[in-house]
C-alpha cells in the first residue's frame, strides 16, 4: 500500500479505533520509536499506548525489538496492511455468505399444514405441547374457563421462561371472576371482550390453535392446529386490534361491584 495514501481517516475506514491510528502513523511518520516517545507523539499514557501497541502487534502490522525499553516499528505496509486487508475482505466475505444463507432459510414458504383436533381434552393436551415450546408469547381467547392444572401448570413454566401470556376471555362475571383472578396473580395479562363460541391460541406468532365449541355443551369442540406462519401472524393481528378493544380486569370488577 503507498505511504502517501495512509492516513488517519483511511484506518479508521479499515476498522482502526482513532488512538491505533494515532499509534501507527506516529510510528510511519517518525519511524522505531519506544513507548514514551509514542504516548508524547499522541499525547497519551504509556499503560494506554502499551495496549494499542499489543492490539497492533496482534495484527501482524508493527514489530517490536527485545531490548529494553522496547522499540517498536512497523512493518513494510506493502506488505502487512495488504495482508491486514485482504484478512478483512475475507471476513466481510464470510458474513455475506452467513446472512445470504440466512435470508435463504427465512424466505422458504413452508406449506400450510393443519390438524383436526377433536374434543377439549386433546385440545388442551394440544395447547400444552404448543405453550412448551413457546419462546415470546401466547396469545390467547377463550370462553374464560377452569383449565386443568396441567395446563395451568404449562402456563406456569412458560411465564418461569419469561413468555408473556395475554388472555382475551368472552365472559367474566360472578361465576368465573375468582378465576380470572387468580390467573392475574400468576401472571397472565387477563381482558374480557364479549363474545362465544371458539377459541383462539397463537404462539410467537407462528403456530396457532382456532377451535368451536358447542355453545351447549362447551366442552364438545373442533380445533384446527395450524403450522402456518403467514395465518397465524393473520390471528395475531386480529388478537392485537381486538386487545385494544377488550376491558381491563380492574374494569370488569368495578362492574360487577355496582351490579352487586
Amino acid at each position: 500500500m503507498n505511504r502517501s495514501k495512509i492516513s488517519t481517516k483511511n484506518l479508521l475506514k479499515l476498522g482502526f479505533s482513532h488512538y491505533e491510528a494515532g499509534v501507527y502513523i506516529s510510528l510511519l511518520n517518525n519511524g522505531p520509536l519506544p513507548v514514551k516517545e509514542i504516548a508524547n507523539e499522541i499525547g497519551v499514557l504509556p499503560n494506554a499506548v502499551y495496549r494499542l501497541l499489543t492490539k497492533l502487534e496482534k495484527k501482524s502490522l508493527i514489530t517490536s525489538s527485545g531490548s529494553y525499553p522496547k522499540v517498536y516499528k512497523i512493518i513494510s505496509p506493502s506488505i502487512a496492511l495488504e495482508v491486514f486487508c485482504d484478512r478483512k475482505i475475507a471476513e466481510i466475505n464470510k458474513i455475506r455468505s452467513q446472512i445470504k444463507k440466512s435470508n435463504k432459510t427465512e424466505a422458504i414458504d413452508y406449506p400450510t399444514k393443519i390438524e383436526l383436533v377433536n374434543g377439549q381434552n386433546n385440545f388442551f393436551k394440544r395447547y400444552r405441547k404448543l405453550a412448551r415450546h413457546a419462546h415470546k408469547e401466547i396469545l390467547i381467547i377463550s370462553i374464560g374457563e377452569e383449565v386443568t392444572r396441567e395446563v395451568a401448570l404449562a402456563n406456569r413454566d412458560a411465564l418461569a421462561r419469561k413468555v408473556r401470556i395475554r388472555f382475551i376471555v368472552h365472559k367474566a362475571d360472578s361465576s368465573n371472576i375468582q378465576i380470572l383472578r387468580s390467573w392475574a396473580r400468576m401472571g397472565l395479562k387477563v381482558k374480557h371482550f364479549p363474545d362465544w363460541g371458539f377459541h383462539l391460541v397463537v404462539v410467537d406468532r407462528n403456530k396457532s390453535l382456532l377451535a368451536v365449541n358447542n355453545p351447549k355443551e362447551t366442552s364438545e369442540r373442533i380445533a384446527l392446529d395450524i403450522h402456518s406462519i403467514g395465518l397465524s401472524k393473520a390471528f395475531a393481528d386480529y388478537f392485537d386490534a381486538m386487545w385494544k378493544r377488550s376491558m381491563g380486569l380492574r374494569v370488569v370488577e368495578n362492574k360487577l361491584k355496582v351490579v352487586n
